[in-house]
């Protein structure tokens, strides 16, 4: 399992969040939990992976043996565990047509999450719609499951009996374990209990008739999490390898975004944190970024707040995230992501119809200690005696210390400010900020106001 380092606050630091509660713009940046793994994984002496021209990832696997063949889907990587019950190391195994995950009754990760699964089908006889999972649907809207105890599924132990009677290579049924993958989705044709033909999860037997061939249901796809909690779907394509080898599954996969993971100390923040509103050719935002742990995430594209698994390895599931004083871009230290930050002091709002040409010094992205948000532009006013030395710009926002510039002291003020933002997607917007007070005067909820210009 992969820890984030514990972030060091300087003593200006402290200062500030003792009289104003929020954080310095010095105070380190997260580092993202998980970096980004070298795609396809080498695989193994069972499993090769490779990436299909549609972006998609593939997987073979020779499962045609009598053990278990394991496999981490996030480094896409076949692994040997000592003790797979009590294992971070796998995600999911493979023997014959069953497929197990580490959770339930078939492991505990002790320092990772339980894998689980979410089967959807389409239509019999269609073809399900792959290309339109764009996100993993959060835990509380479907029912995810995960390997449970064939006491749980009754009937199901006659029909393993009979399946392992026809030389398939599936658990005893007295070891008490179902697969969620091969219970879920439920059946278009309920398995018969006299020749084993019928629907099994991912999978389709021919039945002892037809020789009892197995074939890939095309209207099923799955939503996975995995321990590291990154959301994957996932789709079997077939059952048949080289030369016409059973044994051989084959499915293709890409990572999705999906919930977080953990409770209250969960660095992103869960839903209802952020209320959008058009406003003119544009919108605006209020954020409650009061939350000293956790990150406010937003996709200005869909103008909604998101909850990505895995904010540090997502480039395409958010822009922007707010944190008290803070917000971070979707680049640089704090994403996998190609946002860019233009600033414009003084700059003109409704003239502002274009954005600037991209160079390497007119656009930032965040750096180690440095918000590029609260970093650009420039400070103008910083120190004074007055104020007690700790009053100054931090890019957006003026923070007036001990001073009492018309609003009172320690209080943040925007700054004339339009940034132009380059979203994850390419397209560009321009953004200002609005205040950092809701109606009630509460602190940590900044509002801001962002339109689309054209590109440069």
């Amino acid at each position: 399992m992969k820890h984030t380092p514990a972030s060091l606050l300087s003593a200006l630091s402290l200062l500030l969040v003792a009289c104003a509660g929020d954080i310095s713009p010095d105070k380190t940046v997260e580092e993202p939990e998980t970096p980004a793994e070298a795609l396809p994984g080498p695989g193994g002496p069972q499993v090769v992976f490779s990436k299909t021209d549609s972006g998609l990832y593939h997987a073979s696997v020779d499962a045609s043996g009598s053990d278990w063949i394991y496999i981490d889907l996030d480094s896409q990587t076949q692994v040997f565990p000592a003790s797979p019950e009590a294992s971070d190391e796998w995600d999911l195994a493979h023997r014959g047509p069953e497929i197990k995950l580490n959770g339930g009754v078939s492991g505990t990760p002790p320092g990772g999450q339980a894998v689980i699964v979410y089967g959807d089908k389409s239509a019999e006889g269609s073809r399900y719609p792959f290309d339109s999972v764009s996100a993993a649907p959060t835990t509380t809207a479907v029912s995810y499951q995960t390997d449970a105890s064939t006491s749980e599924l009754g009937a199901l132990v006659a029909l393993l009996q009979l399946l392992q009677s026809l030389g398939l290579p599936v658990t005893d049924p007295t070891a008490g374990v179902a697969y969620a993958m091969n219970s879920y989705p439920e059946a278009d044709q309920e398995p018969s209990t006299a020749t084993g033909a019928g629907d099994y999860g991912w999978y389709r037997n021919s039945g002892l008739a037809a020789g009892s061939e197995i074939s890939a249901r095309g209207n099923v796809a799955y939503v996975l999490r995995t321990v590291e909690c990154r959301y994957y779907k996932l789709r079997l394509l077939g059952y048949t390898g080289a030369g016409g080898a059973t044994g051989h599954p084959q499915y293709e996969f890409l990572e999705i975004p999906g919930n977080a993971c953990g409770g209250a100390d969960s660095p992103v923040a869960p839903l209802g944190r952020a209320q959008f509103a058009a406003s003119g050719s544009g919108y605006t935002v209020a954020v409650d970024a009061s939350d000293e742990d956790a990150w406010v995430h937003l996709d200005l594209a869909n103008h909604t707040q998101v909850v990505p698994s895995n904010p540090g390895n997502d480039p395409l599931g958010w822009d922007i995230a707010l944190k008290r004083s803070d917000l971070k871009l979707n680049s640089g230290v704090s994403g996998s992501g190609s946002v860019l930050l233009h600033d414009g002091l003084r700059d003109d709002w409704a003239a502002r119809v274009q954005a600037p040409t991209v160079t390497d010094s007119s656009y930032h992205s965040d750096a180690e200690g440095a918000l590029a948000f609260v970093t650009y532009p420039a400070a103008e006013r910083s120190g004074d005696a007055a104020c007690g030395g700790i009053n100054g710009d931090h890019g957006w926002y003026y923070y007036s210390g001990f001073c009492n510039d018309g609003k009172g002291m320690h209080y943040i003020s925007p700054r004339e400010v339009v940034y132009v933002l380059r979203g994850r997607d390419g397209q560009y917007w321009k953004l200002r900020m609005l205040g950092y007070y809701d109606g009630s005067g509460s602190s940590a909820h900044p509002s801001l106001e962002y339109a689309p210009v054209a590109a440069p």
